[in-house]
């Protein structure tokens, strides 16, 4: 077990190189001997009495032999602690221990991965002894990094915290960065959750529950209630993957799970599956994993005073936050009436923030010589609902000029729409103008440009809002 300077029940893993490197998804068959399916499917009435009996002596031993002895859930912080403080919502703070380059897309990858790592436990106490929540709404708060031109194509709503201490690990280990980056403590659910009376500045939504930790040089990986540690390379390489070997486990530690390095730590007799929570055992949550989980909320559950008694709605478990809103312009093909041949389509959704209108520190689009109505347009792999757009225009002075109006259109599925109640519409220099709109599900956008008098139009930036 290593332990570290402001973490509490950390965990580490010592996980196989290859799964280090390669970081792959995984897509494991059951074990051979496995005649039933373990999983029962969420009900809304499912309990212990479901587990299958070849798996119910080994789970109970690892509940009164390890979880028990070493107090494991005692502490009031679990993941299951955080989803109920947080009505069903838990929000991290990357910890960028980094000199790598982070770009904006790999950013919200990592948004993504956490959601969905996340959700690969959870989605397992849906309708689960009264398990009260469906998806988990996962969010990145902030990113604490030393160095913040790291973060590449900084968005406006992105929050950045520069302060650092001395990792302690570094004198141990020369490769580790010494320089760490911490998010404010006032924030933090790990250094108040025990006080009932705290308030967070900002608000509930501002907290963070847990890190994500990446660091360089580092090997294997770290996890308890303050949240997951592992490799800076490792991090980015499996951020598009499925499952993730040492992710998952690490989360795994955040709900109570323990370790099983030594033989005693062990069933008599071994495990009856394969097992995610024994390094290298499983690159993926398996059956035992998941009546494991289940069987820790059914015991835990039982303290009203810490998991208060939920309501549930007719149709089973209640819902969480609505979705997130986010910029799905980065995931956009973008194309035109016509591109000025020096210019750049991709310029539309390539993430930089322009300095003013006439920014040519990166690539721009325009239309010259063209003049009268043009017409740039998203397509999307598949459908979002769509409610809001923001333009930054490109103005030269050099017959490149704002538009004198313009539409928004969406694809119908057989023809292009104008939006209803738009608001906005602006055409101001030097800033982005924001247009909000009755939602719509589409998966095509337009904005339809008439120009002014005899220039041209362009834009620099293009952002689309839609529910993620």
């Amino acid at each position: 077990m290593l332990k570290k300077k402001g973490m509490m029940a950390a965990s580490f893993s010592v996980v196989i190189a290859s799964s280090l490197l390669m970081g792959n998804a995984s897509f494991v068959s059951a074990d051979a001997h496995m005649n039933e399916s373990a999983v029962v499917a969420a009900t809304g009435n499912s309990t212990l009495a479901d587990m299958p009996a070849y798996l119910k002596s080994s789970v109970e031993w690892v509940w009164k032999n390890r979880m028990l002895t070493e107090g494991s859930t005692n502490r009031k912080n679990l993941i299951f602690d955080q989803i109920f403080a947080g009505k069903g919502t838990l929000n991290y703070v990357v910890r960028w221990q980094s000199s790598k380059p982070v770009t904006l897309q790999q950013r919200q990858d990592i948004a993504r991965m956490l959601g969905r790592q996340m959700n690969h436990w959870t989605e397992h106490l849906q309708g689960y002894d009264g398990w009260p929540y469906k998806d988990i709404k996962v969010k990145v708060v902030g990113w604490a990094v030393a160095d913040p031109s790291l973060l590449l194509n900084k968005q406006p709503d992105e929050v950045i915290y520069t302060d650092t201490i001395v990792d302690g690990l570094a004198s141990e280990q020369p490769g580790i960065p010494a320089e760490l980056p911490v998010a404010p403590n006032e924030i933090s659910r790990f250094e108040h959750f025990s006080d009932p009376n705290y308030s967070y500045p900002g608000g509930l939504d501002k907290r963070f529950d847990m890190y994500l930790w990446a660091t360089e040089n580092f090997g294997g990986g770290a996890g308890g209630d303050w949240g997951q540690r592992m490799n800076d390379e490792y991090v980015l390489s499996t951020v598009n993957a499925d499952e993730i070997e040492i992710t998952e486990h690490e989360i795994g530690h955040g709900f109570g799970l323990n370790d099983f390095y030594e033989e005693h730590e062990r069933p008599p007799g071994g495990f009856p599956t394969n097992t995610i929570m024994w390094a290298g055992d499983s690159n993926h949550i398996t059956d035992w994993d998941i009546w494991m989980l289940r069987y820790t909320w059914s015991q835990i559950k039982k303290d009203t005073a810490r998991f208060p008694t939920t309501t549930k709605d007719d149709d089973g478990p209640i819902e969480t936050d609505p979705d997130e809103i986010v910029n799905i312009a980065p995931a956009a093909t973008a194309s035109s009436s016509y591109t000025s041949s020096w210019e750049n389509i991709s310029a539309l959704n390539d993430g930089f923030e322009p300095a003013n209108s006439n920014d040519r520190g990166h690539a721009v689009y325009g239309n010259w010589p063209e003049t009268g109505t043009q017409w740039v347009q998203y397509d999307f792999n598949q459908e979002y609902t769509v409610s809001q757009t923001d333009v930054y225009w490109f103005k030269d002075g050099a017959g490149i000029d704002v538009p004198k109006s313009y539409k928004i259109k969406y694809w119908n599925g057989q023809g292009w729409s104008n939006v209803k109640q738009a608001k906005g519409l602006g055409t101001a220099a030097d800033q982005y103008n924001t247009t909000t709109f009755t939602p719509v599900k589409t998966t095509k956008l337009r904005i339809e440009m008439v120009s002014k008098g005899s220039a041209s139009t362009g834009i620099l930036e293009w952002k689309v809002a839609a529910q993620q």
